[in-house]
């Protein structure tokens, strides 16, 4: 998988499906339509989570690593609240409704908690110098290229 990953736009998206997910728990769904895709929805999201995570762990020589770690803790964190009112909301599709997916939920909870803790961890051995805006070496050849 030596291709080029657009991490912007996939965080953009997860946030997106997890906005629809919040949505979906705060109207009226039909369980029978709704709990399965509901769940496939989850794990899809907790799956590309950790996908992300570790490939941006594998390429840390990313320009805009670091933020794209800090928008990937906030997605994260939105992911986690949508885990939370799945658990604990009084909506037609929740824990409260099928207890059943309460195990599944707290698993999921449990994995999202651990890439915090490793977003976190990398985080916090950057350097702050780091975390400034960097001109790559090309991009200063180019813009001293522009000034001969």
């Amino acid at each position: 998988m030596n291709k080029h990953i657009n991490y912007e736009d996939n965080i953009f998206i997860l946030n997106i499906r997890i906005r629809m997910l919040r949505n979906l728990l705060i109207l009226d769904s039909e369980p029978d339509f709704f709990l399965g895709k509901t769940l496939d929805d989850i794990d899809f999201i907790d799956g590309t989570l950790t996908a992300l995570m570790k490939s941006l762990l594998e390429h840390k020589h990313l320009i805009e690593l670091e933020e794209h770690f800090h928008t990937l803790s906030e997605t994260e964190n939105r992911f986690l609240e949508v885990l939370s009112e799945l658990q604990q909301g009084g909506g037609t599709i929740s824990a409260q409704r099928f207890p059943v997916i309460g195990e599944k939920i707290d698993t999921l909870r449990n994995r999202s908690l651990e890439r915090q803790k490793t977003i976190g961890h990398f985080l916090s051995q950057t350097d702050p110098l780091t975390s400034e805006m960097v001109v790559s070496s090309m991009e200063l050849q180019e813009l001293l290229r522009d000034l001969k």
